[in-house]
C-alpha cells in the first residue's frame, strides 16, 4: 500500500508542477511579468475564489448528516489555529528573522494543502464516505485559510490593520455558505451554476500564477539553505507530529480521524505565495518552501501513515 500511495501522490503533485510550467512558460514568453502577476493574483483572489469558496461550502454542507455535521468543520479550523500558535514559536528557529521573513514562515506553519492533495489519498483509502467527511472538514478548513491565515501575517491583536485583513470577500462567502444552509434558504441553481463556473477556473488560475512567480524569484528561490531546511522540517515534521498527537487525545469516530490525519500532514498549500506576496511576506521563501515541501511530501506522508498503523 505505501509504495501505491506514494505514486498517486506524486501522480497528484505532478499535475500540480504541470500548472507551474504553465505559468513558467508564460513568463519566459513574457505573457506574464511580475505586475501581471500581482494585479491577477488579486483579482483571483477577491472575485474569483470568493466563487469557488461558496460554491464547495454550500455543496459540502447540503447532504451532512446534522447530527454529526459540526465535528469535521470544527476539526479542520482547529488544525489550522493549532498550526497557527505553532508557527509562531517555531518562527525564531529561523536565521533570518526579517518581518517579511516571518510573515511567510507563520503563514506557511498555519496554511496547508486541505483539499487537493488530501482528496486523492483519502479518495483511494476510504472511498466516498471518506470524500463525503473531507468536504466537511473543507468548511472548517476554508474559514481558517481565510481567517487565521490572514492574521498570522498581520500585526497581531485586533488592530485595524487586522480587522481589514480578515473582512475579506472569501470569508464574507464562506460565512454566507454556512448561513445560508444552517438556515435551509434555497439558493438557485442558476446561481450555484453561474458561480461553480466562475470559481472552477480559480486553483489553476492561482497554481500557474504560483509558477510564475516563483519563475520570477529565481535563483533566489535556492538561497538560505539553513532556512530552508528548517521551514520543511517543521512543515512535514514537526507540525503535523504535534498535530497528530492532539489529534489522538480527541474522542472521535474513526473516519474522522483518519481524515484529519491526512489532513494535517499536507505539504504548503499551492496558494500560500500569491497570498503571502499580497499581504507584505517574503515571496522568495514562501516559494521555496512550496517547492521543496511539496516535492517532499510523498515520502513524509507514506511514512507517517505507516508509523500511524503501528501505534
Amino acid at each position: 500500500m505505501n509504495s501505491e500511495m506514494m505514486f498517486k501522490v506524486a501522480l497528484a503533485i505532478g499535475q500540480t508542477f504541470v500548472f507551474f510550467a504553465v505559468g513558467a512558460a508564460a513568463v519566459k514568453c513574457k505573457y506574464l511579468d511580475s505586475r501581471d502577476v500581482s494585479r491577477v493574483g488579486n483579482f483571483a483572489m477577491d472575485f474569483i475564489f470568493p466563487c469557488c469558496c461558496f460554491v464547495s461550502v454550500f455543496n459540502g454542507m447540503q447532504d451532512a448528516d446534522p447530527m454529526g455535521v459540526w465535528l469535521p468543520p470544527v476539526l479542520g479550523f482547529s488544525i489550522m489555529a493549532f498550526n497557527g500558535i505553532i508557527g509562531l514559536g517555531l518562527q525564531y528557529g529561523l536565521k533570518n528573522r526579517s518581518e517579511s521573513r516571518m510573515k511567510a514562515f507563520r503563514q506557511m506553519a498555519a496554511i496547508n494543502n486541505y483539499l487537493f492533495l488530501p482528496l486523492i489519498i483519502v479518495e483511494s483509502l476510504y472511498g466516498s464516505s471518506g470524500s463525503a467527511c473531507l468536504m466537511l472538514f473543507s468548511v472548517g478548513s476554508a474559514v481558517g485559510f481565510w481567517s487565521v491565515g490572514i492574521w498570522v501575517m498581520s500585526k497581531f491583536g485586533f488592530n485595524k490593520e487586522t480587522f481589514k485583513n480578515l473582512i475579506s470577500s472569501n470569508l464574507v462567502a464562506v460565512l454566507l455558505a454556512v448561513l445560508l444552509v444552517c438556515c435551509k434558504v434555497p439558493v438557485p441553481e442558476g446561481v450555484l451554476r453561474i458561480a461553480n463556473g466562475i470559481g472552477v477556473i480559480g486553483t489553476p488560475l492561482m497554481l500557474v500564477l504560483t509558477g510564475a512567480s516563483l519563475t520570477l524569484s529565481g535563483a533566489a528561490l535556492f538561497r538560505e539553505g539553513r532556512d530552508a531546511a528548517w521551514g520543511v522540517l517543521c512543515r512535514l515534521i514537526i507540525i503535523p507530529a504535534l498535530t497528530v498527537a492532539a489529534l489522538k487525545m480527541i474522542p472521535m469516530p474513526p473516519m474522522v480521524f483518519n481524515v484529519a490525519l491526512i489532513i494535517a500532514l499536507m505539504p504548503t498549500s499551492c496558494a500560500s505565495v500569491i497570498i503571502v506576496g499580497k499581504y507584505g511576506g517574503d515571496v522568495d521563501y514562501s516559494g521555496q518552501q512550496l517547492l521543496l515541501s511539496t516535492f517532499i511530501s510523498p515520502v513524509t506522508i507514506t511514512g507517517f501513515l505507516y508509523l500511524s498503523t503501528l501505534f
